[in-house]
């Protein structure tokens, strides 16, 4: 890392401005840039330019200590309201527990939330009040900072400003600026005097969420959003220039290759300014090491991760020492993943030199998990902040419990009704996954998602509607109880709905580029299997008039993104084949409209221009019910449930392979005989190992490729197989 110094002017200088340096000084006032509820054209400040933590210590040496949480949305306790179900390794509650243990070996412990909040999980009920329940959370824990991240623009922005003003600890964010202006809506940096060590803490926000929040400008009104790189690099170098940090944390609500800039990019192209960076929005759980200046587009960190059930912790023999002569070699990044899997944890620890100069000697990361993988036990909820807000558990379960109707019929025609396109099992939330992590609604044209696209086709008076399959845990099944929760379980994002006209040849770009989501298909196959890397809310099915097939043995699409930010088709596809929407032929001349959700509209039709604002012709925003969940709940309420008949007379697509998938699953040979194995669980299918949070089939199971399967471990001891042993990497 590169300290720069400062004049002994410049240190006065903002001495004179800040006014005290601890943490109860008042804001920097003689600015007139800073306030302390969100003024448009000013910066919103809640914290000092330097906070205090402890007392400044007397040794030679100290440790310090950093905590960080991310994408908690909405989980404030270790319950799913859209399954009715606890969730054994989730929740603010159970982190609690895991801050008070670490704050009982170091009590001046920072910690960082980094965003993705508020959202989810039925969090929406209670966006109405004053202060959100999970940012009052935040303080009844006495969290530091809190950084914004993309689903927090979720919403109108009264809601995001609010909640910023009522948090208690610093708000920042490197990237968020008001319109037209150099002035940041949040402060770009917060320092902090921890033990009499000088602590830098840099975040950013995604600057996609203009995209990600096309179809609702008065959700980020006023605002701009820079690209992470430049403004990391900005913000870092002013902390460093005017503050000589003795250490400095990332806070980056980025995935590692992401949209804009990942967290690979800046890592490596600051590794010799940065310490440590925790890292949100991927809902990924990793420990590695960027080197500096080694990023490509194909790059990846070094896993210094032990190995392991619960692999959460740094393997030192990996990283090695991380000091004065190591520091800007590389950095060190970290992620807790999703929910409150984790609290991320940087044990910090440096030495006076000579000339009473804090130096680096070592670092180590962890992530502390709220659930054991080896002894399958939980960590117990802090009792104190579970009281406190047991009425926000109480309201989001009578909510998510309301019965609205019966389900008749099964929507999933599986030979069982149920989802495992291999078992004909349901989902296994022990597991976290599908047997097979093949959904039968995915590879089918279903009543299912019939359902979702045909009420977005009533509503938009469209041609053609596309829809995801968000969770391979959705289903309804014969004779159950359609409560609320069903809506969040089949619909769990709040996107709203478009009506876009689109041509046929925009129309098709955007039908290949969705079946770009699955693997060619090789003579033998036994399933379908999911593209390296590929998320699976990125693959929508079309319903309407239209009537097409896929051919997974044509080209996928793909298109490279150019300097100015447009992109180039580099290969158009040849999947999808059109006959005829309306009755007619399809034509690449012709206008269609087509129904979408908002983030389709924003993060694909537009960005990728085949779409722009004036072929919007319907918004759902101007209806009494405009997210496209609550038109699900809206539909078996006013009909008092939901009958498969209404939703099973369009069967308008299939994969061109169907037939010789079938084939080769009773072929009486060896195709047969390996897929009996995958139903009987004596195999595993492989899966896409880095893509911890859309996990899914990443080669077809062919008996003429022995590594497309392996063994199932507890088959192997015990004759019967689960779920759970197919998640061990069987090359780790």
């Amino acid at each position: 890392m590169i300290i720069h110094k400062r004049s002994v002017l410049a240190l006065a200088m903002i001495a004179a401005l800040a006014g005290c340096d601890d943490d109860t000084a008042g804001n920097n006032t003689s600015d007139s840039i800073y306030t302390s509820s969100v003024t448009s054209g000013r910066t919103l400040t809640n914290t000092a330019d330097v906070v205090k933590i402890g007392s400044e210590t007397t040794d030679d040496t100290v440790t310090l200590t950093i905590g960080a949480t991310s994408d908690l949305h909405g989980r404030l306790f270790g319950y799913d309201y859209a399954l009715l179900s606890n969730d054994a390794d989730a929740g603010l509650t159970r982190i609690g527990t895991l801050i008070n243990q670490v704050r009982a070996s170091d009590a001046d412990t920072l910690l960082i939330d980094i965003g993705d909040t508020v959202q989810g999980n039925s969090a929406s009920l209670f966006n109405d009040l004053p202060t959100h329940p999970m940012v009052s959370a935040l303080n009844t824990l006495e969290y530091n900072v809190w950084v914004p991240g993309n689903h927090e623009f979720n919403f109108d922005r009264s809601f995001v400003d609010r909640n910023l003003e009522n948090f208690d600890g610093a708000v920042i964010s490197s990237n968020i600026k008001w319109e037209n202006t150099e002035v940041s809506y949040l402060k770009p940096y917060q320092i902090f005097n921890i033990k009499g060590v000088t602590v830098a803490v840099i975040a950013v926000t995604p600057s996609y969420v203009p995209n990600w929040e096309a179809s609702a400008p008065e959700h980020y009104a006023e605002l701009s959003f820079e690209d992470e790189l430049t403004s990391v690099t900005a913000a870092v170098d002013d902390a460093i220039t005017n503050y000589s940090p003795d250490v400095v944390i990332g806070a980056f609500h980025l995935g590692r290759n992401d949209n804009g800039s990942g967290v690979y990019q800046i890592a490596s192209k600051l590794a010799d300014k940065f310490d440590v960076i925790f890292a949100g929005h991927e809902h990924a759980e990793y420990i590695e090491e960027v080197q500096k200046d080694a990023y490509s587009s194909s790059y990846s960190g070094e896993d210094i991760a032990t190995s392991g059930s619960d692999h959460g912790t740094e393997d030192k023999s990996a990283s090695g020492t991380y000091n004065e002569s190591t520091r800007a070699a590389n950095v060190k990044i970290i992620e807790p993943g999703k929910w409150g899997w984790a609290l991320a944890t940087a044990s910090i620890e440096l030495h006076k030199d000579d000339d009473g100069k804090w130096k680096m000697t070592d670092t180590t990361l962890a992530n502390l998990h709220t659930y054991s993988e080896s002894d399958h036990t939980s960590v117990a909820d802090q009792q104190t902040l579970s009281d406190e807000y047991q009425w926000v558990h109480e309201q989001s379960l009578a909510d998510a419990s309301a019965e609205l109707g019966t389900v008749t019929g099964n929507f999933t025609p599986s030979s069982t009704g149920h989802e495992d396109e291999a078992t004909g099992e349901a989902y296994d939330s022990d597991a976290g996954r599908l047997y097979s992590t093949i959904h039968y609604a995915k590879v089918h044209d279903t009543p299912l998602m019939d359902f979702i696209n045909q009420i977005q086709l009533e509503k938009t008076s469209a041609d053609v509607s596309a829809a995801s399959l968000f969770s391979d845990h959705t289903n309804l099944i014969n004779g159950e109880t359609y409560t609320k929760a069903k809506s969040s379980e089949l619909y769990k994002y709040d996107n709203t709905l478009m009506g876009i006209k689109m041509t046929g040849a925009n129309l098709k770009k955007f039908m290949e580029w969705s079946y770009s989501y699955f693997n060619a298909y090789t003579a033998g196959d036994l399933t379908v299997s999911f593209r390296t890397g590929a998320k699976s809310y990125n693959y929508d099915q079309f319903d309407g008039t239209i009537k097409y097939t896929v051919d997974l043995t044509g080209d996928a699409y793909s298109q490279s993104k150019n300097s100015d930010g447009s992109y180039t088709v580099t290969n158009p596809g040849s999947r999808v084949q059109i006959s005829e929407i309306a009755g007619k032929a399809f034509d690449e001349t012709a206008t269609y409209k087509v129904a979408v959700n908002s983030y389709r509209f924003g993060t694909q039709l537009k960005t990728y221009g085949w779409a722009t604002s004036d072929d919007v012709y319907y918004e759902s925003t101007n209806e009494a019910v405009y997210a496209i969940r609550d038109m699900l709940t809206d539909y078996v309420q006013t009909n008092k449930g939901i009958n498969v008949d209404d939703f099973d007379d369009n069967m308008n697509w299939s994969f061109v392979q169907d037939a010789a998938i079938a084939a080769a699953r009773t072929d009486g040979d060896k195709g047969q005989a390996l897929w009996e194995k995958l139903q009987n669980k004596q195999i595993c299918i492989q899966i896409d190992w880095d893509n911890a949070k859309y996990p899914g089939i990443a080669v077809s199971l062919n008996p003429d490729n022995s590594d497309s399967y392996f063994a199932n471990a507890d088959y192997v001891s015990s004759g019967t197989g689960t779920a759970e042993a197919c998640n061990t990497n069987p090359d780790e």
